[in-house]
């Protein structure tokens, strides 16, 4: 069980790191990762957790929380310099939203 805990916990690490470096390759490597060690995390039964495994629990917890800022964050810059690539060109940026499909 503890291995489990350890490994979501070293997922998250390089979640971060991924998001720190801002290279979209390693973030989607990284979450799909973390996706994998959230499932084996999903299996252990909350009756069964150790006691001495709950801080850790709790610091993986604080950790998601923050990665979750973390990217909210980048999709909000992401977004403003969209926005601001647009203005330059006059027209609208092409992403792979919705709108832009449709011209």
């Amino acid at each position: 069980m503890k291995a489990i805990v350890e490994s979501f916990r070293n997922a998250q690490d390089m979640l971060f790191s991924a998001l720190e470096g801002h290279d979209s390759d390693a973030i989607f490597r990284a979450s799909t990762g973390l996706s994998e060690a959230a499932t084996r995390l999903g299996t252990i039964e909350a009756g069964d957790i150790d006691h001495d495994l709950k801080p850790l629990l709790s610091e993986a917890d604080e950790l998601m929380q923050a990665a979750i800022y973390r990217l909210r964050f980048l999709r909000d810059h992401s977004a403003t310099r969209l926005q601001i690539l647009a203005g330059f060109s006059g027209s609208q940026t092409a992403t792979y939203s919705v709108s832009a499909r449709g011209r």
